[in-house]
């Protein structure tokens, strides 16, 4: 069974461009080296400056766990360490 998350972030403005640049990086190596990641997309949202969404889904539990044990999910939560990110994480099972 398939499984996904939203995660809702809010980022201070002055740090947005910084922010969106390692997600940039992150999204792009998920899609590249993760063969169970199906999607993986960054929004920014149109209201409320500084705020959007990952989307996430993986073929299985398996690939959803894994996620995190790769370089590029570490190396992104590295270069936004100093960024006051506020986050919103829900889970769930992706219908097909």
């Amino acid at each position: 069974m398939q499984r996904g998350l939203v995660a809702e972030f809010e980022v201070p403005t002055k740090d947005l461009e910084r922010f969106l640049g390692a997600a940039r990086q992150e999204l792009q190596a998920a899609r590249a080296n993760e063969p169970g990641c199906l999607r993986f997309d960054v929004l920014v949202f149109e209201e409320g400056e500084g705020r959007g969404a990952f989307i996430e889904v993986f073929a299985d539990q398996e690939a959803f766990d894994k996620h995190g044990d790769h370089i590029h999910f570490k190396e992104f939560f590295s270069a936004i360490d100093d960024i006051d990110v506020k986050w919103t994480v829900n889970r769930g099972k992706a219908i097909v």
